[in-house]
């Protein structure tokens, strides 16, 4: 029998669901000569039969069966059957691009390594993301390197963007160990072991997440014992293999994998608590002790606690990091020689704690940060603007130095110190002002010898010093500016770089045209912009209307090339209403249009918020008003509750200003309205002299009712999941903090309750005392309005006769990428447009989400339509999970279906629930896809909906609005 070139080991255990996604992208490898080795690792799905299924109709795949033992050993047992030159590995919810094994396999072949890994991206919600743990790893392709040149191999983790040389495998020994995150023992070991590696930029790996997978539970006390259990093996081999790259793998380990037992120890009690504490003790044991000292002082602070079992004091430090890290800065204990720095972080000094003082040192924590966003050029004169401070210290008592400088050679610049109150207000924390940090360094550039400079700066402060390289500013961009004799400066993602002239390729010039876009093009020609067609007048100019919402867009030519700005061309930005539109550049000139909130620098950031803001300063001086504030979401719409109450009012022509607070400017200004910015001086001055306060969530945390003023408060849904204080004792640990309610609550004056059922949940879940109006919603009033459903399908572009369905799903806890909530779309809708062709699907994401998957046609995302009442109208069908969604859709009568995939998890782990939900559903729950569609075909009004009906909606009749309105305004409180 012929030998494969490859073996390809594929274990699998109840992934039914993904698995012919799988094994079809396997199957169509590019390269020849494949054997696939699936191992059913006791699946009960049916996976199976899929795997068998697929070995019955290709000889390429074989099954392998055995009960289920883990990932691990599933592994093993299909690398012992492999008999591939080459050995590979593919789990089987993930997929892989057709050129994958062709590509490592052919690298392989080119240059005998024994080892090839390739980049990875995320399958997020069915869209293609970069990996984020691979990215510095991959950023190019390098062959026949290794892990010790190369260290940023050491984040290469994983197994299956992998292919390996089977006699390096065999010669080895390698084997995956019998527990979850097991990788690490593999592959880094693999690393150094290697003769030598090839590491190929292409994307070879697509890594689904996916709701319920190890990936995502990375906090569960098991999980975490795994992981560290696999860490501490890693650190032991290399402290023997590698003892050069065992600080280095020991720095990921604690900026990162202890991370996940800290978040553990937040709510692990009893025995799952002293287990996570024995294994951190045991950690810390074998970490390279440089691991903990170049960590910043809050993280030591954290594993000084848990090392010590001092868990109350540790839940408290989390905290404070949470909702108080920003705010907090350095201080100074000590006399005279003896006086130093330390961060002011809980429990300093404090001695009933004991806590060293070195664990306050604050030498990490002293960073530089220095930026450059400008070039003049004055002939061969040259002046850099930009800013420089040490994080934590006040940048009025600094020095700033700059220079040239080229191998050992340094050419000082002349400085001249400036104020930039943006340094302070993107610096991201309230304890310290940088607003000196600003710099203008100037050089004539015909003194500058020939050759390549780099720009550096170093800032002193006392015995502090910190030097460095300061990056091109984000907003800046790259670009080039004029040549100065010999020398063109250019920003670069290596900062301020002198490099020989370069020919300039620009073709076009922008300036501003009132408030359009003018662009000027050396060849006349029409351009692009948002998928728009834009023409040049009879000046040659193409003008362009800038959005009118936040974000960041390309200016192209009608063939797709970008706009290419010249040399020198650097438009200023413009205040447009409640936006800022700039511009920034890449190295070669393309240029992207910015459009951001046009806050100005003493309003942006959290130095602003708690020292410059506060409305309680306006009380004295400016008397009350009659005005009307309303906030719906933080600003981020003009809808829900607030809207309602404001077309009443204004159905009254009653003698009240209306004002809307902004987020960004991305909703339409209502009718005889106007907006203030979030956050701007306008905002906090309509805070403090409306005479009426509207809003569907908690105010800024700067906000202080002024005497004579009442607060309505709306909020936006009847309970399902748990709100405020009944969360607390959910096992999840939230992202979101509860301290909102001791600030915002005993301000309100009204909550309105939507029925009988919530009345006392709202008490109790926000701890209020005050009057609740027994009104039902305002927002519901529109559901008996029947006639607008025809309006709003023709303005959504529905085809008549068209079946609508909307999908309507709540936020997920624990799904975020950085600060942003994250939908991970579980519903198939490709699927689902394949099974209901007389369907038309509307996707509407929550409005907290701000992470989200494209949708494509002919499914429409809804979710910048103002008002969901108009979507609930329109729909034949409503497809929810937990979301207050069903309490206003049952107004309607209409059927609904609950696809409740991960029911258990979010009832049981993350929200908990204030009734039987699987009881009293006004519809079935589904968990697949395919139960979802036969729902939809089937779907009718159970016996259950009158009784939820009368439960949750009984004083929905479309006058609630009348009646809070009518309230409001009497003053009887």
């Amino acid at each position: 029998m012929t030998r494969p070139t490859l073996s390809v080991v594929v274990p699998f255990h109840d992934v039914a669901e993904f698995l012919p996604r799988c094994l079809n992208s396997l199957a169509r490898q590019r390269l020849k000569n494949i054997e696939y080795v699936l191992v059913d690792d006791g699946s009960t799905d049916g996976s199976a039969v899929i795997a068998k299924e697929k070995a019955a109709a290709d000889p390429r795949f074989t099954v392998i069966e055995q009960e289920n033992r883990g990932l691990g050993p599933a592994r093993n047992a299909g690398a012992r059957a492999a008999r591939g030159t080459y050995l590979a590995f593919a789990d089987g919810d993930d997929t892989l691009p057709r050129t994958a094994y062709a590509s490592l396999v052919g690298s392989l072949e080119a240059t005998g390594s024994d080892l090839a890994c390739g980049n990875v991206k995320r399958i997020v919600g069915g869209k293609l993301r970069p990996s984020a743990g691979h990215a510095e790893a991959f950023a190019a392709t390098v062959t026949g390197t290794h892990i010790r040149r190369r260290h940023a191999l050491l984040a290469d983790r994983t197994i299956w963007n992998k292919v390996f040389r089977r006699e390096f495998w065999d010669r080895h020994g390698f084997e995956f160990p019998a527990r979850r995150y097991e990788d690490s023992p593999v592959t880094i070991p693999a690393h150094v072991l290697s003769g030598s590696t090839d590491v190929l930029e292409e994307v070879v790996y697509h890594w689904r997440v996916r709701s319920g997978s190890i990936s995502q539970r990375r906090t569960e006390p098991a999980n975490v014992l795994d992981r560290l259990a696999s860490m501490r093996a890693v650190s032991e081999f290399l402290t023997e293999h590698a003892p050069r790259l065992w600080a280095r793998h020991d720095l990921l380990v604690t900026e990162f994998d202890l991370s996940f037992l800290l978040e553990a120890l937040e709510t692990a009690e009893g025995a799952e608590q002293e287990a996570l504490l024995d294994s951190l003790a045991e950690t810390l044991g074998v970490l390279h002790p440089k691991a903990i000292a170049k960590q910043p002082s809050i993280r030591r602070l954290e594993l000084h606690l848990a090392a010590n079992r001092m868990v109350p004091e540790l839940r408290e430090v989390r905290m404070f990091r949470r909702a108080s890290l920003g705010d907090a800065g350095a201080v100074r204990h000590g006399w005279f020689r003896r006086r130093r720095w330390f961060m002011d972080y809980p429990f300093l000094r404090d001695p009933a704690k004991g806590i060293p003082d070195s664990v306050y040192d604050p030498g990490v924590d002293f960073q530089l940060r220095a930026v450059v966003d400008g070039v003049r050029m004055d002939g061969t004169r040259m002046t850099a603007r930009g800013y420089a401070y040490i994080t934590h210290l006040d940048s009025s008592r600094g020095t700033v130095d700059v220079w040239f400088q080229r191998e050992g050679v340094r050419l000082p610049l002349e400085v001249k110190r400036v104020t930039r109150m943006d340094a302070t207000a993107d610096s991201g924390q309230s304890a310290t002002c940088h607003d000196d940090a600003g710099f203008e360094a100037s050089i004539d550039l015909a003194d500058v010898p020939r050759g390549r400079w780099n720009l550096h700066c170093s800032v002193t402060d006392g015995e502090v010093v910190r030097k460095g390289v300061p990056e091109a500013h984000p907003d800046t961009g790259h670009r080039r500016y004029p040549p100065g004799g010999v020398h063109q400066p250019s920003l670069t993602e290596e900062g301020l770089v002198l490099r020989r002239p370069v020919k300039d390729r620009g073709h076009a010039w922008i300036e501003w045209s009132g408030d359009r876009i003018a662009v000027r093009t050396r060849k006349v020609q029409p351009l692009v912009f948002q998928k728009t067609t834009h023409r040049p007048g009879e000046d040659g100019r193409v003008l362009i209307t800038p959005p009118a919402r936040v974000g960041v867009w390309r200016i192209r030519k009608t063939d797709g090339t970008p706009l290419r700005l010249r040399v020198g061309v650097s438009p200023s930005p413009r205040r447009i209403g409640v936006h800022l539109v700039s511009f920034r550049t890449e190295l070669e000139g393309e240029v992207l249009v910015v459009v951001q909130p046009a806050l100005e620098d003493d309003e942006r950031g959290r130095f602003a918020e708690r020292r410059l803001r506060g409305t309680v300063r306006h009380f004295k001086r400016n008397p009350i008003r009659e005005t009307v504030v309303f906030d719906a979401y933080g600003g981020r719409l003009a809808s829900c509750n607030p809207r309602a109450v404001f077309e009443e009012m204004r159905s009254r022509d009653l003698p009240l200003e209306y004002v809307w607070v902004t987020r960004d400017g991305s909703f339409e200004t209502p009718e005889d309205s106007r907006v203030v910015l979030h956050g701007s001086k306008e905002h906090e001055l309509a805070l403090a002299t409306a005479r009426y306060l509207v809003g569907n969530r908690t105010q800024p945390n700067w906000y202080t009712k002024p005497p004579g003023q009442t607060y309505l408060q709306t909020w936006h849904g009847t309970p399902l999941k748990k709100l405020g204080h009944d969360l607390r004792d959910l096992p999840f640990r939230r992202t979101e903090l509860l301290d909102w309610m001791a600030r915002d609550v005993p301000q309100w004056d009204l909550l309105i309750s939507p029925n009988p059922f919530s009345t006392p949940i709202m008490r109790r879940a926000f701890g209020y005392r005050g009057v609740v109006l027994s009104t039902g919603y305002p927002r519901n009033d529109a559901l008996f309005s029947a006639d607008r459903a025809a309006l709003v399908r023709r303005r959504l572009g529905i085809p008549p006769g068209k079946k609508v369905v909307l999908y309507a799903p709540t936020w997920r806890d624990d799904l975020h990428r950085g600060r942003k909530r994250r939908l991970s779309m579980e519903l198939d809708l490709a699927r689902m447009r394949f099974a209901l062709k007389d369907h038309v699907v509307l996707v509407r994401a929550h409005h907290l989400i701000t992470d989200r998957p494209k949708i494509k046609a002919p499914a429409i995302d809804v979710t910048g339509y103002p008002e969901i009442s108009d979507l609930y109208l329109a729909a034949d069908v409503l497809v929810t999970d937990y979301s207050s969604a069903m309490f206003d859709f049952a107004c309607t009568g209409k059927p609904m279906v609950f696809f409740t995939y991960d029911l258990e998890r979010y009832r049981d782990t993350l929200r908990g629930f204030y009734f039987d939900f699987t009881a009293e559903a006004p519809g079935p729950l589904t968990r697949t896809t395919d139960e979802t569609i036969d729902a939809i075909r089937e779907a009718a009004v159970p016996a259950a909906y009158r009784t939820f009906r009368q439960k949750f909606c009984p004083w929905d009749d479309g006058r609630a609005s009348s009646r809070v309105v009518d309230i409001l305004l009497s003053g009887s409180l």
